[in-house]
């Protein structure tokens, strides 16, 4: 309803709501930004679910580079118990001596079960191959193993991630026995930290030492320098920023490839027996437990497919994140992208403020669901980032639903302080569900009540100011009541005197009706009134003229930028209230114009008293006055003065 409400106010309103708005999209964008709030479900939840889906929707793509040598449950049938004797990976590095690489995602942190012989053997095959990388990994309490063992594959810390790289006690690091070690071209942790909600969506690539001078490459990056050739004396570990986008928190967004399953698989004891050479040939070659009795399961964002993956799987699409020339890029902490979701919160306040009650929350609704909302998909497919969706989504939707419920709701709580000492409340509770009835401009036929004490002005000099404002305030209550019972609109107060309408809303066809009978209970509870208070000292009997009259009205609210009423305004409102001072000419209580007369269905009360004219309107009015009222607002028998009447404007009570 924006064109009913007052002009101060709409833009006071709508200035607040900007702020409001604004307000809001700041306060989340900033505890987006701060490291202590931005991994509160707020912002993580929608986040990780974005990131779910934008997988669960992209093609699987899987990998040409990398493959995966299961520990199956066939492997397990053909071989025995696990752990297998080391000679048996021996003989497996022997069979995959074309691949690029063979990683173990499989722990060796102590000797062999079945004897030296088959550490020897393994150690001999690793060196054999070349290209062989072995797991470490943090355990909870501190290991024995001296941590002067991990000094040789540690190397000077790249500037690139010198400030973000997190620091590891290496007592706590369990590795490959010292033979085995070694032997192996390369060593990482295998080791990452789920999500808050428990899925593995990002690594760390690299971790400081205790000295901070000492770097311990993630099992992906070792597999990766080795597929690079890099010398064993080196131990670089491949940081090439083009393949590794290191977010503010020192860890790389794992972009995989597809559901359980994308990454090929081929069975151990199948390569073992000499099969897949040419498949494997070239590749990066995990070899891990996929058997169900081995439990070696890290969930995964496919909903769709349980989320559950195996370790070596998951391994698998860290090095595959890593081959790839685009990285995923997280953005989560980026400025820019906090900006921008402030900017497009800003303008999501803006658009429901600022436009009309319904285009304008609908226009923000459309920012929200157009821009908002798909802006992590678009980001993610067409850019490679992943964005802060939380403050997207909450810097928009937040304003756009406060914003909404309190513009969609304005009119009716503007409805319901403007008019509830108006009308009565079944009246107000049906302007609240149809607010259109109360639009700006309106012309409706009405009729008009008018009233007013006789020798008020006598009656207020004579008595303490104290006491006659209780009385009129008595007096008023009872009169508003009379009128509230027929659903009247209590139009204003006028000192003492009253304008009351019916159908100003457009509801009430019985209008002329309903004004009549809430004049005669006025002169009932006038009645009643005169007698409680003629038994009162401090109190005087009171007199009162009441006028009907109808015709159309314009209806609507009138006034300043700074004040305004709901009114009516016309010409029957001017003959209304000078049908109202004739009262006293009459001597007659209640007074009718004949225009009110004719919407009457019973006019057997009535009687005519003749024709007036009226000043400022062309042609004579018929007045009619209503048997049995006199007495009860008088006190006694009225005379009808049958004599036309020239009406003169009222100059006094």
């Amino acid at each position: 309803m924006r064109g009913d409400l007052p002009g101060a106010d709409l833009r006071t309103k709508r200035a607040a709501g900007l702020r409001f708005a604004a307000m809001m999209a700041v306060v989340i964008v900033v505890l987006r930004y701060l490291p202590l709030t931005a991994g509160w479900s707020l912002f993580s939840v929608p986040e990780n679910l974005a990131y779910d889906l934008a997988f669960e929707r992209q093609a699987p793509a899987p990998p040409s580079e990398v493959a995966i040598v299961a520990l199956d449950d066939a492997t397990l049938k053909a071989l025995g118990q696990f752990p297998f004797p080391r000679q048996i990976y021996a003989q497996l590095l022997d069979r995959l001596r074309e691949a690029k690489v063979v990683a173990f995602d499989i722990l060796f942190i102590e000797p062999d079960r079945a004897g030296r012989a088959g550490d020897v053997l393994f150690a001999a095959a690793l060196r054999r191959h070349g290209h062989g990388v072995l797991g470490i990994y943090r355990q909870p309490q501190a290991h024995t193993q001296d941590a002067r063992t991990w000094e040789g594959w540690s190397v000077p810390t790249p500037e690139l991630l010198a400030q973000r790289l997190q620091r590891v006690q290496e007592m706590n690091l369990a590795g490959p026995i010292p033979e085995l070690e070694k032997a192996a071209m390369a060593v990482g942790y295998v080791d990452i930290v789920p999500d808050s909600d428990g899925v593995y969506r990002r690594f760390q690539p690299a971790r400081l030492g205790i000295s901070s001078r000492v770097v311990l490459p993630h099992f992906s990056v070792a597999i990766l320098q080795a597929a690079e050739g890099s010398s064993a004396s080196a131990r670089q570990p491949a940081l090439d920023p083009r393949r590794v986008a290191v977010s503010e928190e020192g860890s790389v967004l794992i972009n995989y490839c597809g559901p359980p399953g994308s990454v090929p698989r081929y069975s151990f004891s199948e390569v073992l027996a000499g099969k897949h050479r040419s498949e494997l040939k070239d590749k990066i070659v995990l070899v891990g437990a996929t058997a169900a009795g081995l439990y070696d399961l890290r969930a995964a964002p496919y909903r769709s497919s349980g989320r559950e993956f195996f370790g070596v799987e998951t391994n698998a699409n860290i090095v595959n994140t890593l081959l790839q020339d685009r990285p995923l890029v997280d953005a989560t902490g980026s400025l820019f992208w906090l900006a921008l979701a402030l900017l497009l919160g800003l303008a999501a306040g803006w658009l429901v403020w600022s436009g009309a009650e319904v285009t304008g929350p609908l226009l923000g609704l459309a920012l929200v669901l157009l821009i908002a909302v798909p802006s992590f998909f678009v980001a993610f497919s067409t850019l490679h980032l992943v964005i802060p969706y939380g403050a997207f989504l909450w810097a928009t939707l937040l304003p756009v639903a406060v914003g909404t419920v309190e513009r969609m709701g304005a009119e009716r709580r503007m409805i319901k302080q403007q008019f509830s000492t108006y009308v009565s409340p079944e009246v107000l509770e049906e302007l609240v569900r149809h607010p259109q009835l109360v639009r700006q401009g309106q012309r409706r036929p009405v009729t008009v009540l008018f009233s007013d004490v006789r020798g008020s002005t006598t009656l207020s000099e004579s008595r303490p100011p104290e006491v006659w404002i209780a009385q009129l305030n008595e007096y008023l209550s009872a009169m508003s009541a009379a009128i509230l019972e027929q659903d009247g609109y209590l139009d204003k107060f006028m000192g003492d005197g009253i304008l009351a309408v019916w159908n100003v809303f457009g509801t009430q066809s019985d209008h002329a009706e309903r004004a009549l009978r809430a004049a005669d209970r006025m002169l009932e509870m006038l009645t009643v009134l005169n007698q409680h208070w003629e038994k009162q000292e401090d109190r005087t009997p009171l007199r009162i003229g009441i006028s009907l009259h109808s015709g159309e009205a314009i209806v609507g609210n009138v006034g300043s930028d700074q004040r305004t009423q709901y009114t009516v305004i016309g010409d029957v409102v001017n003959t209304g209230s000078r049908l109202e001072g004739l009262t006293k000419e009459y001597r007659a209580a209640l007074l009718l114009s004949e225009a009110t007369v004719q919407l009457l269905p019973d006019r057997s009360r009535l009687q005519e008293l003749g024709e007036v004219e009226v000043r400022g309107r062309t042609g004579r009015l018929r007045v009619f006055a209503v048997e049995g009222t006199a007495e009860a607002a008088v006190g006694s028998r009225w005379e009808v003065n049958t004599d036309v009447v020239v009406a003169q404007e009222e100059t006094s009570d």
